[in-house]
């Protein structure tokens, strides 16, 4: 198997290759510049090399199977289809699909485990794919290639899943002061996660939710397009105390806010205790996404309600797995309501076995990766807060500092993840991006070190809308990894002597 702390995944051969090499990989290599540009462009020439890609966005090959068997089985003429974990989960895609494609949808049992196959006009793939984009209700590789197989669990598998499912609640409680694992509902996806707490306070509220801070792409999706919709503070002066204030003194109410510490690409963090205090005695519960900074380096429940995050990143570190956490405060605003709906959301999008004995066994040194990531990366971070080619960095201890120092732990630093734009637009963030030796894909929290173009992957055809709260057309982000410090920094100086 392929290192890619030797061997990174940078050559231009690399094009498409799983990252890491493992047949349930959530990376792909897209290795230059104008490869990123080729896969948003839906370039036949890149897209046919991808042997695998994060999977809410490029359907893995078990997945792709799993539908073509779907359809083969169960469509009628013109008819498509996506097979989702749950019934809940595939009707809610076709009500989705029904209200803005404007077809009828058909529901049929796999006959496998809980699998729903969602069927369709196939011109509508479109949207219904949106909806496994955004919602985060997918099918994991694993689970398609059980499927597929036919092969279901067996006792002694079955019995390890379950253990290692207990034993994961446990581990993720354990890093919260106060947290029992039964506040611990885990999902197939980061997203998945998200979506379950957005969709349970949003049921039956007519009021919006607040979004604080440059969110993640389907962090803001979710909101804006189900519930009753966001109101966007993605771009705040006072990390969002006079916004949210305002909106409250005009409007009284919210279903809920929700934010990130820190923000993901643009590493900032709203102002927690003020907007604690202010949320508290309206009873709008504060829902905090902590994927970036993980409960390592930050305290979320000095003010959070409710936390949201992604295991599928530091968390696993491998990059072989995708999951998601939805942790809940013991005496927070709404967390009774949400503790007695979860356990039905858990179950529409579940985690499934086989992913939860891999991320069991990934997680085990967690907490000494991340030390030890956050280390390296206060190691290298000087080699961009002193280049003259650097117009930008951003990074929690660059940006919104004291407003992030409110939940840092003591002894710990500001994390392993920084994005930079550099002098010379495009040009120059091409020419860096290419001579890099790191590997580059989507995701971050890898092992190894990993960059993208953020903004150019995640916002391709809304640049402007994004430039426009603050995330620059050429921003690129990268994640420290577990690489010697010393060898990082002459790899991020070689690309950066380029340009001149």
């Amino acid at each position: 198997m392929r290192d890619p702390f030797t061997r990174p995944f940078c050559e231009e051969s690399d094009l498409g290759l799983a990252l890491p090499e493992s047949d349930h990989a959530v990376s792909v290599c897209l290795p230059r510049w104008e490869h990123v540009i080729g896969y948003e462009e839906g370039n036949e020439e890149v897209l046919e090399t991808f042997e695998s890609g994060y999977p809410r966005f490029v359907p893995h090959p078990f997945v792709t199977e799993l539908f073509l068997a779907a359809q083969e089985e169960f469509a009628r003429d013109d008819e498509a289809a996506i097979v989702f974990p749950s019934l809940a989960a595939a009707w809610r895609a076709a009500e989705y699909v029904k209200q803005r494609a404007e077809v009828s949808c058909r529901l049929e049992s796999y006959g496998w485990e809980g699998l729903t196959v969602l069927l369709f006009p196939g011109e509508a793939f479109g949207t219904a794919w949106k909806y496994w984009q955004h919602s985060g209700e997918i099918v994991s590789s694993r689970l398609a290639e059980s499927a597929l197989t036919d092969a279901p669990l067996d006792e002694a598998t079955g019995r390890a899943g379950a253990e290692a499912i207990e034993i994961l609640r446990e581990r993720i409680a354990a890093l919260h002061e106060g947290v029992s694992p039964e506040d611990v509902f885990l999902f197939s996806s980061g997203m998945g996660a998200i979506a379950a707490v957005h969709r349970i306070l949003t049921e039956d509220a007519e009021a919006p939710t607040l979004q604080v801070e440059f969110p993640y792409l389907d962090s803001f999706k979710i909101q804006e397009q189900f519930g009753s919709g966001v109101v966007d503070f993605s771009v705040t002066a006072s990390g969002g105390i006079e916004e949210v204030r305002g909106w409250l003194e005009k409007e009284r109410t919210a279903a809920g806010l929700f934010t990130e510490i820190p923000s993901n690409p643009l590493l900032r963090t709203a102002d927690l205790s003020g907007l604690d205090a202010m949320l508290r005695d309206r009873e709008i519960p504060l829902v905090l996404d902590d994927t970036v900074a993980t409960p390592v380096l930050v305290e979320p429940f000095r003010f959070a309600d409710v936390v949201t995050s992604s295991l599928t990143k530091a968390f696993s570190g491998v990059g072989d797995v995708a999951a998601g956490a939805v942790i809940l405060r013991r005496d927070g605003v709404r967390c009774d309501f949400l503790r007695e709906r979860l356990p039905d959301a858990e179950a529409a999008a579940p985690l499934f076995a086989r992913d939860a004995i891999v991320l069991e066994r990934n997680s085990r040194h967690f907490e000494e990766r991340m030390r030890a990531m956050d280390e390296i990366a206060e190691a290298v971070l000087p080699v961009f807060r002193e280049h003259p080619k650097v117009k930008t960095l951003w990074h929690p201890s660059e940006v919104c500092r004291g407003f992030y120092d409110q939940v840092r732990r003591d002894e710990v630093g500001y994390g392993s993840l920084f994005s930079i734009e550099l002098e010379g637009g495009e040009a120059a963030a091409r020419g860096f991006y290419d001579r890099l030796r790191v590997s580059k894909g989507p995701s971050l929290g890898t092992n190894f070190t990993l960059a993208c173009p953020y903004t150019l992957m995640a916002h391709y055809r809304e640049l402007d809308w994004a430039e426009e709260r603050g995330a620059a057309k050429n921003l690129i982000r990268v994640s420290i990894g577990l690489e010697d410090p010393e060898d990082l920094e002459d790899r991020f100086l070689e690309a950066l002597g380029g340009l001149e």
